[in-house]
């Protein structure tokens, strides 16, 4: 086979490997969405007739929203423990102040 037709070929697997890929993404985020069933079964019965770029869309939004999901309780708990860091520093600064107003004090005296 000549070298231009393997390269053709060759392109072709690999578009066609990448949209393999991107449908089963696709079924994934679907499946393991939050949304109601009626919902995805609605966006099933529409992506044939979306273009590529839509289906693109759909799936990146498909995404966030999964990782959105995915990592809620971690973003709480990093805020839970950041709200703790920053009273702890306050309380400290607070005591550090009144500590050297009170040596500040003794000095003077």
């Amino acid at each position: 086979m000549p070298l231009k037709v393997v390269k053709k070929l060759d392109k072709k697997a690999e578009i066609f490997q990448n949209l393999s890929i991107q449908a089963q993404k696709l079924a994934i985020l679907l499946y393991y969405s939050t949304m109601p069933d009626d919902v995805k079964e609605s966006w099933l019965a529409v992506i044939p007739e979306m273009s590529l770029s839509q289906i693109d869309r759909l799936l990146n939004i498909l995404e966030a929203k999964y990782i959105d999901e995915q990592t809620k309780d971690i973003d709480e708990k990093y805020a839970k423990k950041i709200k703790k860091v920053v009273e702890n520093f306050d309380k400290k600064r607070i005591e550090d102040k009144e500590n050297l107003l009170k040596k500040i004090n003794e000095l003077i005296k």
